[in-house]
């Protein structure tokens, strides 16, 4: 007899089996390829002590019952058989062909194509280690991603048509946006990224714009700002929507114009680690053409340092002033310089070094303090007030640096006169406001169009709003970034814009390390068309403050950087499935 001819309702005995020297001698054979059995002259058929400890191994492998029982059928012999002729492609496991583990380990061609497919669901890691070698990288992907499909494939340790099925067809974003439902685990995730770094020099915070995927996207980011749903092939969330996974329905309200504070959910951000202490999120929707909000907080009107991150404030103010002096000046065309100096530096270029710390002309927060001189401490405070509403804030602090340029003027290269000229102010004092505030003014920024006149920073014109919304695409903090790419979702947005700005330190008063980090995201979500709706336009501002005290700074700023990023992550997998809105 021969393992084919088990089959159906034939079955033999192990008394049988052993008598049988032509099976014997090609089971033999089959334990060889699996190493569990010596070559040579010892496939001889003769049932003995080696043969019957390769048959139990081999069975316990498989999980098959037959040396407990005394009775071999055609599951086993199957999957004897199906030794030495190891299907090659996922999709050769198909109907009863299936590969055991042991088999499964010295196949490098399956194997590549395993660890190819997990890592395109951000399971195992790319480039070199896809190698086609079966190790503890492998191992554990293969763990996680059963577990996650609820498959039994690394406990039974035999691959089937189900295990193949489901890595061949599993969706990468549904997935991803599933699997980072394991906040924890996504945190866990990043801290491995900081391992030997150290305290200036994180993972996330000054990764930079050098490397990153969306630096060629930056120029096109005014005109998206422009863009809203033609309410056919895309739409927002309308007036009102509801909650995934609840029966809740929540409103968008007007845009709160000048001076005046919307109302803030404060319960609506409880979902954020408790090492985020402060934060405030705006979800936008458009209504009848112009953007509705909803705000949402945690401690979102008390007012802190917040570090460098409101260094958009004097841009902004800069550009209010100057458009309200000389409507017709784009200030891409200005240099700033000292007064009576015939040179000057592009006021792009300095509000880039503010952004990306890359130091070209001089470091950020020298620049920081240089535009606050083009404005009193109490003109820039009150301007700050009467926009926000927030009449507690304060801001006429500089920075810890004296500026790079003392008594700076604007100077428009087109129109050939000086449009705004500084005084001597003295900033000194504390910069402490609101994550309100910062949420506020990047939403400003980036809906500008899409306001009524009253809520918009005054006498902006977007052609010189234009050179910040650049300068912050260019942020040395790249959390949104990482977030996009854990959700896996690159490939289902179209048109996306980011825009932010860091800020971070060590505060001797509160006795703690603290990230800050504010940003406006928005993007077109395509998923929806596949299942035949238009897609989404999707539109937030967030300011978020992490803060940490361990008294090890390098522990605080690597831990608090991931975790940063993971509730980034977390922020944008809510507002993709709509938990938050």
């Amino acid at each position: 007899m021969r393992l084919e001819d088990i089959k159906g309702n034939i079955t033999i005995s192990l008394a049988t089996l052993k008598a049988d020297q032509e099976l014997v001698r090609q089971i033999q054979t089959k334990l060889n390829v699996l190493n569990l059995y010596p070559g040579g002259s010892l496939i001889d058929g003769i049932y003995g002590p080696r043969t019957e400890a390769a048959l139990i191994e081999f069975c316990n492998a498989e999980n098959l019952p037959n040396m407990r029982t005394g009775i071999f059928d055609e599951r086993f012999a199957q999957t004897l058989l199906m030794v030495g002729l190891v299907p090659l492609r996922l999709e050769d496991l198909k109907g009863n062909t299936t590969i055991a583990l042991n088999a499964l380990k010295a196949n490098a061609q399956l194997l590549e194509e395993i660890q190819i497919r997990l890592s395109a669901i951000g399971l195992y890691p790319g480039g070199r280690w896809i190698d086609g070698k079966y190790g503890p990288r492998t191992e554990a992907s293969l763990i996680e991603f059963c577990n996650l499909q609820s498959l039994p494939n690394m406990k039974t340790g035999v691959f089937d048509q189900r295990f193949a099925q489901a890595l061949l067809n599993v969706d990468a974003v549904p997935f991803l946006l599933e699997k980072a439902k394991d906040r924890g685990k996504t945190f866990n995730e990043f801290l491995a990224q900081e391992q030997g770094l150290s305290l200036g020099s994180v993972a996330f915070l000054y990764r930079g714009i050098n490397n990153s995927p969306y630096q060629e996207e930056i120029k096109f980011y005014p005109d998206r700002l422009k863009e809203k749903p033609d309410e056919i092939e895309v739409i927002s969330l309308g007036k009102t929507a509801t909650v995934t996974g609840t029966n809740k329905t929540v409103s968008f309200n007007p845009y709160p114009r000048l001076g005046e504070l919307p109302q803030i959910d404060e319960t609506g951000l409880n979902f954020l680690h408790q090492e985020i202490q402060q934060a405030c999120i705006c979800i936008g929707s458009f209504v009848e053409g112009k953007i509705q909000a909803r705000w949402l907080g945690r401690n979102a009107l008390s007012n802190v340092e917040c570090w460098s991150s409101t260094k958009i404030i004097p841009l902004l103010n800069v550009v209010s002033q100057v458009n309200s002096n000389s409507p017709a000046t784009d200030i891409d065309n200005c240099l700033v310089r000292a007064v009576g100096s015939q040179g000057g530096f592009p006021f792009h270029q300095l509000a880039a070094d503010i952004t990306s710390y890359q130091n070209k002309i001089a470091n950020s927060n020298t620049l920081g303090v240089t535009f606050k001189q083009f404005n009193s401490p109490e003109n820039l405070e009150d301007w700050v007030k009467n926009i926000t509403g927030n009449k507690n804030l304060t801001f006429r602090g500089r920075y810890g640096q004296l500026p790079f340029i003392q008594s700076p003027q604007l100077f428009d290269q087109k129109l050939k006169k000086v449009v705004l000229t500084a005084g001597s102010p003295n900033h000194r004092g504390s910069n402490s406001i609101s994550l309100y505030d910062l949420a506020r003014f990047a939403s400003m920024l980036g809906w500008h169009h899409h306001f009524f006149q009253e809520g918009r920073l005054p006498g902006a014109q977007w052609d010189s709003l234009e050179s910040v919304v650049r300068a912050m695409g260019k942020d040395a903090a790249r959390y949104v970034e990482v977030a996009i790419n854990k959700l896996g979702l690159e490939s289902v947005i179209r048109s996306p814009v980011i825009i932010s700005k860091l800020g971070n330190g060590r505060s001797s008063i509160r006795d703690r390390y603290e990230i800050v980090y504010v940003a406006l995201v928005q993007f077109v979500d395509k998923r929806p068309k596949s299942e035949g709706k238009p897609a989404k336009l999707r539109t937030l501002s967030m300011a978020l403050l992490a803060a940490k005290d361990l008294n090890n700074p390098d522990r605080e700023a690597k831990e608090l950087d991931a975790r940063m990023a993971a509730e980034v992550t977390e922020i944008l997998r809510r507002v993709v499935t709509e938990e938050l809105i």
